[in-house]
């Protein structure tokens, strides 16, 4: 899509066959279901790889949402992303860069042009003799120079500095998509950690109504004084838990607040209880990945970029061509600089070519082939952890359930057990430590639960992240140049 400057064909082919290996071992764990063939658009670059047949167009219904922050039934969630995405000082910094290499494009294309330049002075000579007149001169001059793209090296350094240009609205993209992944996840956690608070303070309640009920039955002579020690000690450890609970809170709330460039004061609220999880329709075929993730659009640029670099450093064993002139007025004045007479022109051209640099512009194309099987490497690592971010996404779609269904019915079994427990405690039947054990395990399930639901929520969010982010990886059109709102 973006590569549209030439790489040498062994480049080629080793991009080529690395990524159609990745796609297609990796189609086998999307389930999809085939409508019709294509062929990966990294796989027409050469015609030696044969197009996998595993690739397949998904139905419009099979595509995963754009807009999925508005998918999470929760409006707060909402109004936090919008003001991070405003706010955030990463997002900020990312377009600091876009503009300088917008800048940098911009000194490239200026290469295309002559320069000229204006040069002024003035002179005053006084001499003691008074048969030597004072002497006053004013000395003007302009010049010009240009350099014709006799081998197109202007125009590689303006396709590298486009590249960049892109690759940089690419990462801004990149740093949006991190952003609002970080936030989502973030306001999960900082429910969850509420209800696990809240649950603590519960837990609190019910040692001390235990403890309580072991004093009475001590001080009624039925249960000795370590029933009583071992009721304390468990209401001890349950205040020690909360504390650690409402530090984690006080913490997730402050991390929330630096996204949103917030002063971290702690001062945000978390809901009452965790949203409902979206129903997932559908996650596209591998090119929906290769398209959408801005890492890997990013350094796919950088790899072309780097191709062209190649290019480059091969001209610069050519020779260069440069036109120059200059025209001055001296010692008449500014009437004499308009005076046809007066005016002293030169005009020169200069050709140049390297004879002997100690062969450093022949290393030099050494050092940037190296760069460019750098940047091939990147790529297909690149490649290779977007297919473990979805696939390992893809998978906890199915364990998360399995692991909260269970965990429903264990703190169901466990609140029955303990209310029994409990009974039968007052009625003398059973010990202090089978009704400390059957609280300690329905408190444990109810924590694992509410961590449990959590998590499912945040695998979405990583699984969208990973997906490439739909909306909340574009770039806001009015914040590109031109020339990459045209390219759409």
């Amino acid at each position: 899509m973006w590569l549209r400057y030439s790489i040498s064909n062994n480049f080629r082919f080793a991009a080529s066959s690395a990524v159609v290996a990745i796609i297609i071992s990796g189609c086998a764990s999307l389930d999809l279901k085939p409508e019709a063939t294509v062929v990966a658009p990294q796989a027409k670059v050469i015609e030696d790889v044969p197009p996998p047949q595993d690739w397949i167009v998904p139905a419009p219904d099979a595509l995963p949402t754009t807009d999925w922050v508005r998918a999470f039934p929760d409006a707060a969630l909402i109004e936090l992303v919008d003001e991070a995405l405003q706010n955030n000082t990463n997002i900020g910094a990312a377009y600091a860069r876009l503009d300088a290499a917008i800048a940098n494009e911009k000194i490239s294309r200026s290469r295309r042009l002559p320069t000229v330049s204006g040069s002024g002075g003035v002179s005053r000579t006084e001499r003691a003799a008074d048969f030597a007149p004072d002497n006053t001169a004013i000395n003007i001059g302009l010049s010009a120079s240009w350099e014709p793209d006799l081998w197109g090296r202007i125009s590689d350094n303006i396709g590298v500095s486009e590249l960049e240009s892109e690759a940089t609205a690419s990462d801004i993209a990149g740093a949006r998509l991190s952003i609002t992944g970080q936030v989502a996840q973030t306001w999960f956690s900082l429910i969850e950690a509420r209800l696990l608070a809240d649950l603590s303070e519960r837990d609190i309640e019910t040692q001390e109504r235990a403890l309580r009920l072991t004093q009475r039955r001590f001080e009624s002579g039925v249960s000795g004084s370590s029933d009583v020690r071992l009721a304390r000690s468990s209401f001890a450890q349950a205040e020690a838990l909360q504390a650690s609970r409402k530090q984690r809170l006080s913490a997730l709330s402050r991390q929330l607040e630096v996204l949103l460039t917030r002063y971290p004061a702690s001062a945000i609220e978390a809901a009452v209880d965790l949203p409902e999880l979206p129903s997932l329709t559908g996650v596209g075929a591998p090119t929906y990945i290769l398209s959408q993730r801005p890492d890997l659009i990013s350094a796919e640029q950088r790899l072309a970029s780097q191709g062209i670099q190649i290019d480059l450093a091969r001209k610069a064993l050519l020779p260069s061509l440069s036109l120059s002139g200059s025209t001055s007025a001296a010692g008449g004045g500014l009437s004499s600089f308009f005076d046809v007479d007066a005016l002293v022109a030169n005009i020169a051209s200069n050709l140049t070519a390297p004879i002997f640099q100690g062969g450093r512009l022949r290393a030099n194309v050494e050092v940037q082939e190296a760069l460019l099987r750098q940047q091939l490497q990147t790529y297909v690592g690149t490649v290779l952890n977007a297919y473990f971010d979805v696939e390992n996404a893809l998978d906890a779609e199915g364990r998360l359930l399995e692991q909260e269904t269970a965990l429903r019915v264990s703190v169901d079994e466990a609140f029955r057990a303990e209310e029994r427990l409990e009974l039968r405690y007052t009625e003398g039947l059973a010990t202090i430590l089978q009704l400390l054990d059957a609280q300690s395990r329905r408190i444990s399930a109810e924590g694992q639960l509410i961590s449990a639901r959590a998590e499912r929520l945040q695998n979405r969010v990583r699984l969208h992240v990973a997906l490439g982010g739909g909306a909340y990886g574009d770039v806001p059109p009015d914040a590109l140049p031109a020339f990459l709102r045209d390219q759409g």
